[in-house]
């Protein structure tokens, strides 16, 4: 994961993501927490995209935090509040959306590109925007 390629909105979701790990208890920082936190981001790009698609941004919102949730939490010294790990899942996300940035040929990885792969994701991201009626072809208009 090179996050030198990855857009300044990307970077900074990525960051707010382990803050918002580490708040929630969560040693982990999985695909909800960075689709929560792209949903957050003051003027971003995440909230704007999914309402050009039909998709009701809060309220994916809160259906996000309520999956964190529901999420183990982790209290005590079991380790530094800088020791928050990356899921296999978010790696794979993030490698899927470099394959999304590849294949549309843009040179950086962007929101876009998250949203894009996230859209394939097993996990309960995957199907809340399922659930919500995001698909590949409604993203892409």
């Amino acid at each position: 994961m090179d996050i030198n390629r990855f857009t300044e909105k990307l970077q900074e979701a990525i960051r707010s993501a382990q803050s918002k790990a580490t708040r929630y208890g969560h040693q982990q920082i999985d695909v909800e927490h960075l689709l929560a936190a792209l949903l957050e981001q003051e003027n971003g790009l995440a909230p704007s995209i999914l309402t050009k698609a039909g998709i009701q941004a809060d309220a994916l919102l809160r259906r996000l935090e309520a999956e964190l949730d529901k999420l183990p939490k982790v209290s005590g010294p079991s380790g530094g509040p800088d020791q928050v790990y990356v899921t296999a899942r978010l790696n794979k996300l993030i490698s899927n959306a470099e394959d999304e940035a590849c294949t549309l040929k843009d040179e950086y990885i962007s929101v876009e590109h998250v949203l894009l792969a996230a859209i394939d994701d097993n996990g309960a991201a995957g199907k809340l925007l399922k659930e919500f009626g995001l698909t590949r072809d409604r993203l892409m208009q």
